[in-house]
């Protein structure tokens, strides 16, 4: 089961394992609550529960949500609901951590990043990894990968501000933009070994990620597309 979770975290995730590894060379405090925003982190959930006995999983889609129960069936202990990220049902400050890879990267950021600041314990850690834009101005292609995966990418100058602007405090952030060539060749491996049944069963997600995969590693869009992972601890 570990295992197949390990390859699909590499494959589905931007980032890949690096933004976990990052969270935990800071020596993060064990805690109780902790929440993983968005789905394709199956794997980042198993291995925080060695520190938070209390793991949550939120995906905002009813496909996303069955996905990840069926890939943590054997994981009755971490709770999986469906959520807008803007609004979720949780108690002011009641996770000690929270941890969205390339989930939040999105036109209501502000709102998501407000509610997630609300949610957080006194103290508490936001482990953000972000789809941000390198380079100014950005081509039209790339605007349209962007339109079909539904992201709003900030530039990577100004992703830390953002952030700090809304009351958490930077502890620690990474550049892992040049793991977008390995995330992009290993979904255009992936779809080349998907069956037909697959494929007509996600029509929507092939069509998307080989157009972006083909637009990323054969157009230039690496010259634009970025990804930072970014630990935040929150101020009051």
């Amino acid at each position: 089961m570990e295992d197949q979770i390990i390859k699909k975290i590499s494959i589905r995730l931007p980032g890949g394992n690096k933004q976990l590894e990052h969270l935990l060379e800071q020596n993060i405090p064990q805690g109780i609550h902790a929440l993983i925003i968005g789905p394709g982190c199956e794997f980042v959930a198993i291995q925080l529960g060695k520190y938070y006995p209390d793991m949550n999983i939120i995906a905002d889609d009813s496909d996303s949500v069955i996905q990840i129960r069926m890939n943590l069936k054997d994981e009755d202990r971490i709770k999986v609901k469906m959520m807008d990220y803007a609004k979720t049902d949780f108690e002011d400050g009641f996770f000690d951590l929270i941890y969205a890879q390339a989930s939040i990267s999105v036109s209501n950021k502000k709102e998501i990043v407000k509610e997630l600041k609300r949610i957080l314990s006194a103290q508490g850690i936001l482990c953000a990894g972000d789809i941000v834009s390198l380079k100014k101005p950005v081509p039209e292609f790339v605007k349209d990968i962007w339109e079909r995966s539904g992201l709003d990418p900030i530039d990577s100058t100004e992703i830390k501000n953002f952030y700090e602007s809304k009351g958490i405090k930077c502890l620690s952030e990474k550049d892992f933009s040049t793991t977008l060539k390995d995330f992009y060749e290993k979904i255009l491996f992936e779809i080349s070994k998907a069956t037909k049944s697959e494929k007509e069963a996600d029509k929507k997600y092939f069509s998307r990620m080989k157009h972006e995969s083909y637009a990323y590693l054969k157009l230039g869009g690496d010259k634009y597309i970025g990804f930072k992972s970014m630990i935040f601890r929150k101020l009051k």
